[in-house]
């Protein structure tokens, strides 16, 4: 099983939202990390075949997925960042009527409705309107419809956006638990979320790919340039505006900085382990450019 992408192009007038972009995904998570306005969400909508690219293919299984229609739909699932509902339905009824769409059988789709309902923590809620239910609620009835057809591609779209952190952590979980023989693409810009369960990541900016691998690979890059110091708060202010600070504390009258520099940002810093956010913060503070260029790496 495989989806690729070949030098895939949009285009909105003059907007460039996807530049050439090339990817192959097999069974497994990928994070598609970025700043919003990125690109993301353009990007999973073409492999969701909501849009059609400028110009460039995508292929699942070496057949143009354009050209496959019902049968590509037939083994995708979708959860976009604005989730619509029926609010007056019951989280079973909404169930009922998405599997009806995909075209599943009734016994079939009551099964697979009530075996989710369970996963997603939502069975003594089936009655429920889901206009009565929390956000988080909300989310996991989406993860929910988007498996209903038991997918082969799982396109989620900040799943996890406004959520609280016991939430996110239980969405998370949901999405390793659906993972196994499925290519899941998941877009989000909460660091966290990607680093925890992605096999791969993709980091996007402006339309393009910036660097790509495993988290091991992507932070190699700057192993030996992320420091910690411990300063005072005066001398802490300066150093903010001339580094990536990542992180500040207070100890006292004292700051700890963590920082992201090629060169020691203070003779009292120690080295410390490179983490997602760090790079990503030295991606996106617009620091990080020079030192790395936008040359995409897959």
């Amino acid at each position: 099983m495989e989806l690729q992408l070949e030098q895939i192009t949009k285009r909105y007038g003059a907007k460039l939202a996807v530049d050439q972009l090339s990817m192959c995904l097999t069974p497994g998570i990928y994070g598609l990390l970025g700043a919003n306005g990125a690109g993301k969400t353009t990007l999973m909508r073409l492999i969701c075949d909501i849009l059609a690219p400028t110009s460039g293919s995508i292929y699942y299984c070496r057949q143009d997925i354009h050209m496959m229609g019902e049968d590509y739909r037939g083994i995708l699932g979708y959860l976009p960042q604005k989730f619509g509902y029926y609010p007056e339905f019951t989280a079973l009824k909404f169930l009922l009527y998405m599997a009806a769409l995909k075209g599943l059988n009734k016994m079939t789709a009551a099964e697979r409705s009530m075996e989710l309902l369970e996963l997603t923590g939502l069975l003594s809620e089936k009655d429920r309107k889901i206009k009565t239910f929390s956000g988080g609620m909300q989310r996991r009835l989406g993860i929910a419809q988007a498996m209903l057809n038991d997918p082969k591609i799982l396109v989620l779209d900040e799943p996890t956006s406004g959520l609280d952190p016991k939430e996110r952590v239980r969405f998370r979980n949901l999405i390793s638990s659906f993972s196994k023989d499925k290519i899941v693409l998941l877009s989000t810009h909460i660091v966290a979320d990607i680093e925890y369960i992605a096999d791969k990541i993709f980091i996007m900016k402006e339309g393009r790919f910036i660097k790509t691998g495993t988290l091991e690979e992507i932070t190699s890059d700057i192993r030996d340039f992320v420091w910690e110091c411990e300063v005072s708060a005066s001398r802490a202010a300066k150093m903010e505006e001339a580094y990536t600070v990542v992180n500040v504390k207070s100890r006292g009258d004292r700051t700890v900085l963590r920082i992201v520099s090629e060169e020691k940002p203070a003779e009292e810093a120690v080295k410390a382990e490179a983490a997602l956010e760090d790079i990503y913060l030295y991606y996106f503070s617009g620091k990080g450019e020079d030192a790395y260029g936008t040359a995409v790496s897959l």
